[in-house]
């Protein structure tokens, strides 16, 4: 536990979260992309030149845009935060990697630690 201005990081803890992010991720690009097929599969059914078409279709395609942008931003809300939770493990194994080669490389010019 941290003391006082201590830091305090568990990298494998914080790897494991990103496994778990990255996995969400894919989830997500698959539902989207499901989403996607199903919805463009039915892009014919309010017909085409009739009035009930002329009436729906500018609706109806505004709707599944926002839908699909709505989908493509939580995509890649998700996917930021795997990429910001890696970045700042890696600054974590980092620091810790240079706190150790310097206690390590004290202690050799010392001869304790």
């Amino acid at each position: 536990m941290p003391e006082g201005n201590s830091y305090y990081a568990e990298p494998d803890q914080l790897a494991a979260g990103v496994r778990y992010i990255n996995q969400i991720s894919t989830l997500a690009h698959d539902m989207l992309r499901d989403f996607t097929t199903t919805v463009n599969d039915t892009h014919g059914w309010p017909g085409k030149d009739d009035d009930f078409a002329k009436e729906v279709i500018p609706a109806e395609l505004r709707e599944r845009e926002m839908a699909i942008d709505t989908g493509t931003s939580l995509v890649e809300a998700v996917v930021s935060v795997a990429d910001g939770t890696m970045a700042n493990l890696d600054n974590i194994r980092n620091t810790q990697n240079g706190v150790i080669d310097s206690i390590n490389s004290a202690s050799r010019r010392n001869g304790r630690h």
